[in-house]
Formats: structure tokens, sequence, C-alpha cells
């Protein structure tokens, strides 16, 4: 309950026109590239592109040779859902950004919340619940990738924030199930994949 009365506290100042939405435009275009520095740019483009895959990746490796459905695939998928209904319920607008990619950049999708961030929050926080000892490294890569879309004009700061909220209030969730569920096999889901050679 606590997790959803901050994310709501959130949301409200994402939509409201205060001094917190000047702050918040000021602050991503302070925060976003000049492409003045060719290494960074391609560094945090290369990141914003990867991490994705990277997270879709390690959760579909971690499921290989599982029947149950395991948490870090559980993480990347189940928070989609609450994205896209974010997303076309608030059609906000993505910055007018003065950063010009140099390698691909897509903004097909409405800019509230930030997908990339949601789902990089939700499978960075199954990863440090599983593994402890990497915590430290899961946080800065999330960081470090909700970064890389103010970065490249994707998002606007605010956009990113919700995202890590949104993906860790998610995770929280499955990881809570997953856990409970390991007491009742029956009750953590099978996956039954064939393809076809």
């Amino acid at each position: 309950m606590k997790q959803i009365f901050i994310f709501l506290t959130i949301l409200s100042f994402a939509f409201s026109e205060n001094k917190l939405i000047k702050m918040d435009i000021s602050l991503t275009k302070r925060l976003e590239g000049k492409n003045s520095i060719p290494l960074m740019d391609f560094t945090l483009e290369g990141l914003a592109l990867a991490t994705p895959f990277i997270e879709f990746g390690v959760g579909g490796f971690s499921q290989i040779g599982n029947e149950k459905l395991q948490p870090s695939l559980a993480a990347v998928l189940g928070v989609q859902l609450p994205i896209v209904i974010g997303k076309y319920s608030f059609k906000r607008k993505r910055p007018v950004g003065q950063y010009n990619p140099r390698l691909w950049n897509s903004r097909f999708t409405p800019s509230f919340p930030s997908g990339h961030a949601a789902t990089t929050a939700a499978w960075a926080t199954t990863t440090a619940l599983a593994s402890p000892h990497i915590s430290s490294l899961m946080i800065g890569y999330t960081l470090m990738s909700g970064y890389s879309q103010v970065y490249v004009g994707n998002h606007y700061v605010s956009d990113v924030i919700v995202g890590w909220v949104l993906g860790w209030v998610a995770e929280k969730y499955f990881y809570t199930l997953f856990e409970a569920n390991q007491n009742y096999p029956r009750g953590t889901p099978n996956l039954k994949i064939s393809i076809p050679i």
C-alpha cells in the first residue's frame, strides 16, 4: 500500500503545471547530451539501446531448462502491462530535445513512464534479491540506464523516476509471489514451450 501511495504521489506531480514540472523540464535539458563528447554519446546511446536486450536476454536464459517461471523473466514480462497502461493513459509527449542521435533512437511511444527505466528496475531488483552481493552493481546499472534515457533525449527525469518506482513495485510483487509459491510447487506457473525444428 505504501508503494502505491508513493507512485500516485509522484504521478500527481508529473502532470500538474507547477514549479515541479518546470524544474523537471529544466533538469532534463541540463542532463541531456550536447553532442560534444563522441565517446560519451556512443557509450550512453549504446547503453540506452542495449538494456532491453540485456534484461530480456538474461531473463530468457534464466528460463532455459526450468519449467517453472523464473523471477527474472517474470519481472521483465510482468512490468510491461503497467508500462503500456501508463503510457497510453497519460499520452505525455516526449521531450523536445536538442540531442542528435549518433546511432539509432526510437521515440514511437508516449513518454510517461519510461519503459526502459521500469524494466531495468524490475530486472535489477530481481537480480539483487537473488544475489544480494551484487546489489551495488545493480543500483549503478539502474542509475546509468535511467540517465542514458535522459541523455539521449528520450525521457524527462520524472519519466525515469516513475519508471524506477513502477519497476521496483512490480518486481517486489512478483518476487513475493515467487517466494510464497516456493512451498507450493503447483502455485508457480509451468512454461511449456516447444519449437519445431
